[in-house]
């Protein structure tokens, strides 16, 4: 039986009485099922607090980082107010040790970070970033280890770099993490580029960046070429084009390019009318968050 059939009573008393490697499981299970809101709706005791903190800390300080992020997950979750502090090791940075729960997930962070751990310092150096100087400069150095050689990471030290004020340096880690094929730092070069933060301001390059990033499938770089090829701005005027990178923009999760495609088919604008399609791209908009009954609202239209 695996732990996600097993009580919450039967977690509970494993989470305590296990074997160190089958009580730091328990413990996980448990903090997931917190995260997912059981114990705000009552199914899960309010005592499963201390045990998961408790027992999450104990396997944290032998070693698993596992367990510092998940703790650090569990803080930011929807009942992480109701958590204890943990048990943590000294912080590499200066901390409150009455923190608030995003106060307490950086702590969590920091501490996997500290491991040695990749995706500690990845969530480390997130989570930095409306903390205060000293923790995001912490931050740095604990992911400077993982970003020569991982994208990913050499995107976010990018930017921590532009979150230090040093946008020079984050122009280098955005430059390798895109030529080890980051979309994101591709796309934050043409940010960078086009407004000349940490380099010349140069429009072609730029624009060599934006492609870049949207041949990548960068969602916000596919939105900005549909916009330019249906404005005819930086881009010759094509909506063909424009609808074809807008559909690939909507279908990576960018919820303004669905409600554009939804407007244009309402309205015929640059494309035939057709209210199905209309329709189809508007409920796209809705599920991914795009206030559409406002905007509408706001350009006169009624929605299909």
């Amino acid at each position: 039986m695996g732990l996600d059939e097993i009580t919450d009573d039967g977690l509970l008393a494993l989470a305590e009485d296990g074997d160190p490697g089958v009580r730091e499981d328990a413990c996980v299970a448990l903090a997931g099922r917190i995260n997912r809101g059981d114990m705000m709706i009552g199914i899960l005791p309010l005592t499963a607090t201390g045990v998961v903190v408790a027992g999450l800390s104990a396997a944290g300080r032998s070693g698993s980082a596992r367990a510092w992020r998940e703790l650090g997950v569990c803080y930011l979750g929807p009942d992480g107010d109701r958590l204890p502090p943990a048990n943590w090791p000294p912080a590499p940075y200066a901390a409150d040790e009455t923190a608030d729960p995003d106060g307490c997930a950086l702590r969590c962070f920091a501490a996997a970070a500290q491991l040695g751990d990749r995706d500690g310092a990845m969530l480390f150096a997130r989570a930095s970033r409306e903390a205060p100087a000293p923790a995001r400069a912490a931050a740095r150095e604990l992911l400077l280890p993982h970003a020569q050689t991982d994208a990913a990471a050499g995107y976010q030290m990018g930017l921590l770099e532009q979150w230090l004020d040093r946008p020079a340096a984050a122009v280098e880690h955005h430059l390798r993490a895109a030529g080890q094929g980051d979309a994101d730092a591709a796309f934050e070069l043409y940010v960078l580029f086009s407004t000349g933060s940490g380099v010349e301001r140069d429009a072609d390059e730029a624009r060599e960046w934006l492609e870049r990033a949207a041949d990548l499938g960068q969602p916000r770089a596919l939105y900005n070429m549909g916009a330019a090829h249906a404005t005819g701005t930086g881009a010759p005027l094509d909506m063909d084009r424009a609808v074809s990178y807008y559909e690939r923009a909507a279908r990576s999760g960018n919820p303004r390019a669905a409600a554009t495609l939804g407007v244009m088919y309402l309205t015929g604008g640059g494309v035939d009318e057709d209210r199905d399609r209309a329709e189809h791209w508007l409920d796209l908009a809705d599920e991914l968050g795009h206030p559409v009954d406002d905007w509408l609202a706001q350009l006169g239209l009624q929605r299909p």
